[in-house]
């Protein structure tokens, strides 16, 4: 069903790989830390392109995980709603220099505190849902110092952008959400 998973691993990177037509991820990093996902092409997928999660939420300790310079697209073609390109969460992630394309909905759901994400493309996301983000945190508002520079968003929504009464985004703070730097 998935395509890579690294586990409670330490300085593991996935370099220059192609993952396409899995029924669920393309890639997951889960625990560990220092680990990282760069230049490759995820694409096709039933479920999430990537999933990345680790640190400490009580202490704050920095897993340091990150996604670079990657091709994350045509995701969440099985299961249509919060399956993004990008689901991160934990503490003190990184998500730069990427391009998110083609998705029902969401290409970035964020949980936990302390990442960066910066110098993004995202492109054609929020097809088919509403009442999102293309980039969002949602849901618990001890989540705090995300950090957003530098990305670019359009066609959210499609173009022309699907209509509905609860709207879509860019970036979306929901439940409670602040603290967050926009730049």
């Amino acid at each position: 069903a998935n395509g890579l998973e690294v586990h409670d691993s330490e300085r593991v990177i996935l370099a220059g790989c192609t993952v396409r037509r899995f029924a669920a991820e393309g890639i997951g990093i889960r625990g560990g830390r220092e680990c990282g996902i760069f230049g490759c092409d995820v694409y096709l997928l039933g479920r999430n392109a990537t999933t990345i999660t680790g640190g400490d939420r009580t202490t704050l300790t920095p897993a340091r995980h990150f996604v670079e310079n990657c091709r994350l697209f045509e995701f969440g073609r099985l299961d249509r709603t919060y399956v993004p390109a990008v689901q991160l969460e934990g503490v003190g992630h990184r998500v730069a220099h990427n391009l998110m394309r083609d998705g029902p909905a969401s290409a970035v759901r964020i949980e936990g505190n302390d990442h960066v994400l910066e110098f993004n493309r995202v492109h054609r996301v929020l097809l088919e849902t509403e009442d999102q983000g293309a980039m969002e945190l949602f849901g618990n508002a001890t989540y705090r110092g995300v950090v957003f520079r530098h990305n670019v968003f359009s066609d959210i929504g499609g173009d022309p952008p699907m209509r509905g009464p609860a709207g879509r985004a860019a970036l979306r703070f929901d439940d409670a959400i602040s603290g967050m730097e926009i730049g």
